[in-house]
């Protein structure tokens, strides 16, 4: 979101409002001692001043001087690498312990299985990887990836969203081969967060009809992430594709109805959910 004007008094600011309403631009008022600001999505700027101004000359009112325009700042989001740390984490503890062949037989996604409803195995099932260069690719892919997703959606959200595409990737890849297919590694969700990416960029691609070059290099990256994460011999090609067209859907609905990463009371209750849907998963397979 970027400032169009500010120090405004209240009757300028329900006006402006309703100027933005009328013509359909999503917008948000801001009020602080008094003063008021209107906020707009950046892609928006232009044509929320070129209305303002356009209703201000009709009307012979004298228009306020714009705001000096900022981008809200975005931190650094470091949660990919640490994602990516905690997998490994865990492939090193599997790969120590007594019998680590039978984690993929009690955590992996086996589609029969899930079909019969063992679905905590659409999760459980991220967290494992085959060896050394699947867990160092899904490492490097997940890194960036998601912090770039998270560095849109904001980190909770974000999380959220890509576990989302990890579980229902390989839900779908289940589905696709009924029986006698077994799959593990985070690269599901991985191509999840490649779709997100895509889509939230060609939503606003699509409204101002700028950064058709950025989707192309996402999904140019996402190609050769594919080409490499599919010379491997337990490489899912079906789950990456079914992980990637969940990412579709989810950031396009985000890009649609979201103008800026939600504030913090969200991403903290959508951590939480993924936090607690991946522990959730692994007590239920656990537990049995």
């Amino acid at each position: 979101m970027v400032t169009l004007f500010e120090q405004l008094n209240r009757e300028e600011a329900e006006m402006f409002s309703l100027v933005l309403n009328a013509v359909g631009i999503d917008h948000r008022v801001v009020g602080a001692n008094r003063m008021f600001r209107i906020d707009v999505p950046e892609h928006l700027s232009t044509p929320a001043l070129t209305a303002i101004h356009r209703y201000q000359s009709e009307n012979a009112i004298s228009p306020p001087t714009p705001a000096t325009r900022h981008r809200q700042p975005v931190p650094l989001p470091l949660s990919g690498v640490f994602v990516a740390l905690v997998l490994l984490a865990v492939y090193l503890a599997i790969a120590a312990s007594a019998a680590p062949q039978d984690y993929d037989r009690v955590f992996g996604a086996d589609a029969r299985l899930i079909l019969n409803g063992q679905w905590y195995r659409c999760t459980t099932a991220l967290v494992l990887h085959a060896d050394a260069t699947h867990i160092a690719a899904n490492m490097v892919g997940i890194a960036l990836f998601g912090s770039a997703v998270c560095a849109v959606t904001g980190t909770g959200v974000g999380w959220l969203m890509i576990l989302a595409c990890g579980f229902f990737g390989n839900l779908m890849n289940a589905w696709f081969y009924q029986r006698d297919h077994l799959s593990v590694g985070v690269s599901t969700a991985i191509f999840g967060a490649v779709g997100i990416l895509c889509a939230i960029q060609a939503v606003g691609a699509i409204r101002t009809g700028k950064g058709w070059k950025r989707v192309f290099l996402i999904a140019g990256a996402g190609v050769a992430l594919l080409a490499f994460l599919g010379s491997g011999a337990r490489s899912d090609l079906g789950a990456h594709l079914f992980g990637w067209l969940t990412g579709a859907l989810v950031g396009g609905i985000h890009g649609l109805k979201v103008d800026q990463a939600l504030g913090k009371r969200w991403q903290v209750t959508c951590g939480t959910i993924a936090v607690l849907t991946v522990v959730a998963s692994w007590v239920r397979g656990v537990v049995g």
